[in-house]
């Protein structure tokens, strides 16, 4: 079972950057700039996995 859940989730820093750029694009939903947050979702996450890549 621990397989499966750290196969799922990843570990932290997974986590950290799938809900960083929820939030971004959230935060981006409520601004005038709305229409970014559909391009702002997929480069962070891009970003994220380079980022997470690297480590």
């Amino acid at each position: 079972m621990q397989g499966f859940i750290k196969t799922l989730f990843g570990d932290k820093n997974t986590l950290m950057v799938a809900g960083g750029s929820i939030l971004l694009a959230v935060g981006l939903l409520h601004t005038p700039a709305h229409e970014l947050a559909g391009v702002a979702l997929p480069l962070c996450l891009l970003a994220g996995a380079g980022y997470l890549a690297r480590r």
